[in-house]
């Protein structure tokens, strides 16, 4: 049986019809939690998206075994589902880690995830060991993915993605999120054509949308095959929208001079391009950059009286 894609909902984060992109300087010292709370909060609240009971598939990246920004940071997990717990969400966990680094049992085994996960009784969903469903998408590149049921049902989700270069799509954030979640013969048609990764990409995200995005923006890398030496662009970022979410991202790695697939204009670079075309978001933000540290100085400060500063993108 194929599925269809879910209908798109509206993004309830926006400011005069504008997707917003709030930043939030993460120092030395600072709460990891709070970081969270804050991003979201400056956006205009958890309750915009959730409610209490709600369950929630939080979408890392557990690509490989490496640190991140190769994979998604426990800390930053463990911040996350601890806010969501909080909250009153019921949370799980579902990834699948990539062809050269698999099988995603192996590569969960050495992070340590289900150990961390443990602590907050929060179950991890192997999409290896899922159902497969076939999703119609009838796009340029693809007519149809296979997706574990799990995420394609799932009620609620919300993304966590790191941020850094890429060989084959130029850079990876919220978007190449969606490679996690496709059958290993789909990943091969992906790979097949290394020109038209970045092209492929956006119709992977075709099928639903996250209800929030979450980058983990404090340390990346921006050689051009995405390892090498790091880069401390030192944020949390939040959005209800992948496209301006990535878009900021990747005008943040190309403050940091390096060799590598960033030398186009950012509405150029295949991913978002296509994403846009899709309908999958906007490159025109309010991005907001919240002060640094105000919440370690005045405990208990409601994050929406910060007066974050504001300022279009591009």
């Amino acid at each position: 049986m194929i599925v269809k894609p879910h209908p798109r909902r509206a993004n309830p984060y926006v400011y005069d019809e504008q997707p917003i992109v709030v930043k939030v300087p993460h120092l030395n010292g600072d709460s990891l939690r709070q970081s969270v709370a804050r991003g979201v909060d400056l956006l205009g609240g958890l309750d915009r998206t959730m409610a209490p009971g709600d369950r929630v598939l939080i979408k890392p990246n557990f690509n490989c075994e490496y640190a991140l920004p190769l994979s998604t940071d426990l800390a930053f997990l463990a911040a996350t589902i601890e806010w969501l717990q909080d909250y009153g969400c019921q949370v799980v966990v579902g990834e699948m880690s990539g062809r050269a680094a698999g099988p995603t049992s192996r590569v969960i085994q050495m992070l340590g995830v289900e150990k961390a996960l443990a602590r907050y009784g929060v179950s991890f969903l192997n999409f290896e060991e899922d159902e497969w469903v076939e999703l119609e998408v009838k796009g340029e590149y693809w007519d149809s993915i296979h997706v574990p049921r799990s995420i394609y049902e799932a009620e609620k989700r919300i993304y966590l993605a790191n941020m850094r270069c890429h060989s084959t799509g130029r850079y990876t954030a919220a978007l190449k999120l969606g490679v996690g979640w496709i059958s290993a013969a789909d990943r091969e048609i992906l790979h097949e054509d290394r020109e038209n990764v970045g092209r492929k990409i956006p119709e992977i995200n075709a099928g639903w949308q996250p209800d929030l995005v979450l980058v983990d923006g404090r340390r990346s890398t921006v050689a051009w095959h995405g390892r090498g030496d790091y880069v401390y662009p030192n944020v949390i970022m939040a959005s209800g929208d992948m496209v301006a979410i990535d878009g900021e991202a990747v005008r943040m790695l190309k403050t940091y001079p390096a060799e590598n697939r960033l030398d186009i204009p950012v509405e150029e670079i295949e991913q978002l391009a296509g994403a846009v075309k899709l309908g999958l978001g906007s490159l025109n933000a309010m991005v907001m950059e919240a002060p640094a540290n105000l919440h370690t100085e005045q405990p208990g400060i409601d994050a929406r009286e910060l007066g974050a500063k504001g300022s279009k993108a591009g």
